[in-house]
């Protein structure tokens, strides 16, 4: 017994090391140039609000004036995870380094205290070697290491660790009688930080109550009286309510407390009907179908009620977010169904191939033999993991945890398959065992193939972006109230929705558009005008002074931002991929839009706007440039006077960006009249980082190089306080 303690004491104690080590590795692509680069965007936002919980500790942030500038947006985060994000910040030292040190460290500690849940939920329903395996497979499972490494601090690290603590819990609470209520009544508390986590979580009280109608049904043909499954569930989901009930009224908590409640409604109705069912005899098959027809029947009754409709339309938009697909096709690419984010032939459908037939196989067990409550949980958990995955690939995640028990299952069967087979055991010495270790790479070879990839990858902030950020902060006026989000900023910076987070927080700046999407649709009616006065519009009224692109607006997420605004992608490119090489042929409608005046043509034919920033790097074919640039919304100087020519009148100014690249600016105007008047964004002030070469050159745009063409200087006051320059011909 001592050996056997031993061994599973190394054997777990291996795994979470293992796991840890693989979660950390990519600390060395965060930590560039003593400071910690973050991962992905959501993460910059929790980033923000930890800050904030720190100074205000424990209030956090419940509305943002930097966010949707300049009207602000109301939060519907759940808190738990800043909050305890700033409480270790505040045993850390409470500083803004130790925020960020805190934030980077917290995701691989939660991925490793989920390796070892895990192998305590496969040892309570499969026994020690499952759980090992199954441990084993966890840390190096790719799936789930690129949500848990350094430096990527999101909910939904903590939201996994509870909700695998609660199936725990729950397992226990359904096969030990004695300690039933209180095995639920712990479960239940994990439920509840699930939803002061994730807005989200009465989708998993679904499943559990899906477990209820099922185990129920199975309790009525075994002749077992149903209390046995009823009592822990519903010791469980008082146990959230009671916790629930201090901010029941919340918006951000309304649906997970309506949906305990409901809850314990439905196992009440499930206890009653399981006895009316036994009494009158009524055979068992009949009983999940009375369910559903029940369950449809409330739910067409209730809606006749304030409070039922309320509920029915919380219900509805739950499951409109869980099984549709407009979250996908405005850009959220996580909201995409699995298998519109990875081929039908890669290693995360091969993983996902295995998983199902653990499944598979597991289901069969069970139907041939007493069915465990415990195991039961966790076959409908699994089965309703891995539908939430094939809808959202971002369940992925979430399916980790159920795929890697079902992968150990499936290598112990075919293992046992393999040693019992009559053939190969008729094969030389160590075949059999050649064969098993095969098998056994076959299986872990889907979740490890991508993990040198992933200890390469940078955070997708990392170089140009960060850097642009940085410049934009120190050269920019700062605004106020960036600590205390109460009032809007003295003006807003405008990007694409997916920047808005890594601007807000490293460059402190009010932003139009983030991973909220609110403003989203501003940002996209802007960067797609097809003339200046209706960019200018919407700059104005959401008071821009400052906007930023980057070479994937011009490119992958250009279909994207036609979408928000109901354009057909077409119309601006036509994406063709040959191999793994992307092509993009944009169209004559697109280099009429703003995006390609400011990101391709450096504000030629715009006068209100103009570059002042541009990034090292460059990319793109047949538009070599800038990853990314900033550009300023200025008065614009007005070249105006009077002309004989009956065509169009131009100006020409060379230029020179930060980075010394030379370009050329041009705008010009018809004269109505014989009177013309250009608007012109650049000074030939040669002190600031982008300026010009020389004047500007003025004349008939036909002849401007040549003939009657005037040379023009521009002040910078000129172009900052809107003044005309006269000039007559």
């Amino acid at each position: 017994m001592d050996g056997e303690r031993s061994h599973d004491l190394w054997g777990i104690s291996t795994a979470v090391l293992l796991g840890l080590f693989l979660r950390l590795i990519p600390a060395r692509n965060a930590l560039a140039g003593g400071e910690i680069q973050f991962y992905h965007f959501d993460s910059f936002y929790h980033l923000r609000r930890i800050l904030y919980t720190v100074d205000n500790f424990p209030s956090t942030l419940w509305f943002d004036s930097y966010l949707n500038h300049p009207l602000g947006f109301r939060l519907s985060w759940p808190p738990l995870f800043d909050q305890i994000g700033a409480a270790l910040s505040l045993l850390l030292g409470g500083s803004p380094r130790a925020v960020e040190v805190a934030a980077a460290v917290i995701p691989p500690m939660l991925g490793t205290l989920m390796i070892l849940l895990t192998y305590l939920l496969a040892k309570k329903l499969f026994g020690l070697r499952v759980a090992l395996l199954s441990a084993f497979l966890l840390a190096t499972d790719s799936k789930h290491i690129a949500r848990t490494i350094f430096g990527f601090p999101d909910h939904d690290s903590l939201e996994l660790l509870l909700i695998i603590g609660s199936l725990l819990l729950l397992s226990y609470a359904l096969t030990e009688r004695e300690r039933k209520l209180a095995y639920g009544a712990a479960a239940g508390v994990l439920l509840a930080a699930v939803a002061y986590t994730w807005l989200g979580a009465p989708i998993y009280m679904v499943a559990i109550l899906i477990y209820a109608s099922v185990q129920t049904a199975l309790d009525l043909r075994r002749g077992d009286t149903a209390e046995d499954t009823i009592i822990p569930l519903a010791a469980a989901f008082g146990a959230s309510l009671l916790l629930f009930l201090p901010f029941w009224n919340e918006k951000w908590l309304i649906p997970s407390f309506i949906g305990a409640l409901g809850s314990l409604a439905a196992l009440t109705y499930l206890c009653v009907l399981s006895r009316l069912f036994a009494e009158k005899t009524v055979p068992w098959q009949a009983f999940f179908p009375v369910v559903m027809i029940s369950a449809y029947l409330v739910l067409i009754l209730s809606s006749a009620t304030e409070i039922g409709s309320n509920a029915s339309r919380l219900l509805m938009e739950g499951l409109g977010y869980f099984l549709g697909t407009d979250l996908a096709r405005l850009g959220i690419s996580e909201a995409t169904p699995i298998f519109g984010v990875y081929e039908l032939v890669s290693f995360p459908i091969l993983s996902l191939v295995f998983a199902l037939a653990g499944l598979v196989l597991l289901v069969r067990s069970i139907g041939d033999s007493e069915v465990r409550r415990d195991r039961l949980l966790f076959v409908i958990w699994a089965s309703f993991s891995a539908a939430l995955m094939i809808f959202q690939a971002r369940f992925i995640f979430l399916f980790s945890i159920s795929g890697s028990i079902l992968v150990a299952l499936l290598f112990f069967w075919g293992n046992e398959s393999i040693r019992s087979n009559d053939r190969l055991q008729e094969m030389k010495p160590g075949t059999v065992g050649a064969i098993a270790g095969l098998f056994f790479l076959l299986l872990l070879l889907p979740s490890v193939s991508n993990l040198p990839q992933m200890a390469e990858n940078g955070p997708e902030i990392a170089g140009d972006w960060s850097e642009s950020l940085d410049w934009l902060r120190e050269n920019t006026p700062p605004t106020a109230s960036y600590e205390r989000p109460i009032q809007a900023g003295e003006y807003g910076v405008l990007s694409w929705w997916d920047y808005g987070n890594w601007i807000l927080y490293r460059s402190k700046r009010p932003v139009v558009a983030n991973n909220f999407q609110a403003g989203a649709k501003a940002s996209a009616e802007f960067f797609l005008a097809q003339d200046e006065e209706e960019a200018l519009a919407t700059a104005e009224a959401r008071d821009v002074r400052y906007v930023i692109t980057d070479a994937d607006m011009v490119y992958s997420k250009l279909p994207i931002i036609a979408r928000w605004i109901d354009e057909d992608p077409g119309s601006y490119v036509a994406i063709s991929s040959d191999s793994e090489i992307s092509t993009f042929e944009h169209s004559p409608k697109f280099m009429k839009t703003t995006l390609a005046k400011l990101h391709i043509l450096d504000c030629t034919d715009l006068g209100r706007f103009r570059l002042i920033y541009e990034s090292e790097n460059s990319s793109g074919l047949k538009f070599s440039v800038s990853k990314v640039k900033i550009f300023e919304r200025v008065p614009g100087a007005r070249i105006a006077g009077k002309t004989p020519y009956d065509e169009p009148m131009g100006v020409i100014l060379e230029m020179t960006s930060n980075q010394g690249r030379r370009f050329q600016y041009f705008n010009s105007v018809m004269p109505v009249d014989g009177r013309y008047e250009i608007r012109v964004p650049y000074s030939t002030d040669e002190r600031l980082e982008t300026h010009s070469v020389g004047p500007y050159l003025l004349g008939p745009v036909m002849d401007i190089v040549g003939g009657e063409a005037r040379e023009i200087e521009v002040s910078e006051e000129d172009v900052l306080n809107g003044r005309t320059i006269e000039a007559d011909f």
